[in-house]
């Protein structure tokens, strides 16, 4: 059951902000933060509580100060919690410090992008790499290094191909990386380290509803009944995308009777490959 919440203007307002205020796709640990919370953290104390910055261990001032001085900075009351450790604390304060705008960290990110300032030496890469023309990958870079691959299928193109095995995605990404790191040197990781972050999508069919609403439904499932023996030992058959690294998909059966099954399989293996599909990436 759905729930409806109702926001006042000013809880509205600090929804908005904090969305707006999460979308960065600078990545920093911890320590980042607490080293920019102790930045204004210090001075706050000295100025408002003299001497305690030199006389008290820094566990103390946190835990006996954080939330005043949270308060006092302007941020909302659950920037810290009481069961939370001082350093958890003192980190959420120093992102919620940086993500206003109130503190800008270092970053070690490139300003020209990587598709930009490499984008002949990738596209011999990826020549190289012999990627079949039913797959095509389209690489996008919002913000400098961090790549994000969106990898398109030709679905008929995949199951009608000769492959023996359906290519794997990981196998594809790991020998770009390969080439990436040996012959330009560039390391994998966080972009604000000034490393490459590579993401490959999930993969996109193009034609596979089409195929399942003509082909599967209408044909295969058809011949298949007409099998003999079929109807007795098969109660149902549904077709499943492979939606991982290994791109293709399967089809699979709800069995009645296992007597008989084997032989079944196999000519229903045979049958599909008379009309042209690779049973290695349209598997049973």
């Amino acid at each position: 059951m759905k729930k409806r919440l109702i926001l006042t203007e000013s809880e509205l307002v600090k929804v908005i902000n904090r969305i707006v205020e999460s979308y960065n796709d600078e990545i920093y640990d911890e320590e980042d933060y607490v080293e920019a919370f102790l930045q204004y953290f210090r001075p706050w104390v000295r100025k408002n509580h003299g001497d305690e910055v030199g006389e008290s261990p820094l566990s103390y001032l946190i835990k006996k100060h954080i939330s005043e001085f949270a308060k006092d900075i302007g941020l909302d009351d659950d920037s810290t919690e009481a069961w939370r450790s001082n350093i958890s604390n003192a980190s959420r304060v120093g992102n919620r410090i940086v993500s206003q705008g109130k503190h800008k960290l270092p970053s070690l990110r490139s300003q020209e992008k990587f598709t930009d300032r490499f984008k002949k030496p990738l596209e011999f890469f990826l020549n190289e790499l012999n990627i079949p023309d039913y797959i095509k990958l389209n690489f996008f870079e919002d913000n400098p290094y961090n790549v994000r691959v969106e990898v398109i299928v030709d679905w008929l193109g995949l199951i009608k191909s000769k492959e023996e095995k359906a290519p794997n995605l990981n196998s594809i990404k790991t020998e770009l990386e390969k080439r990436i790191k040996n012959f330009l040197g560039v390391d994998f990781g966080n972009p604000t380290h000034g490393q490459l972050r590579l993401n490959f999508g999930s993969p996109e069919y193009v034609g596979i509803d089409e195929w399942i609403k003509k082909d599967f439904n209408k044909e295969i499932k058809k011949k298949i009944k007409a099998l003999p023996n079929a109807t007795r030992i098969i109660h149902s058959i549904k077709f499943v995308e492979n939606g991982s690294s290994n791109i293709g998909g399967e089809l699979q059966f709800s069995i009645k009777s296992y007597t008989g099954k084997h032989d079944l399989i196999k000519r229903i293996k045979d049958m599909l490959q008379s009309m042209g599909y690779n049973t290695n990436i349209l598997k049973l």
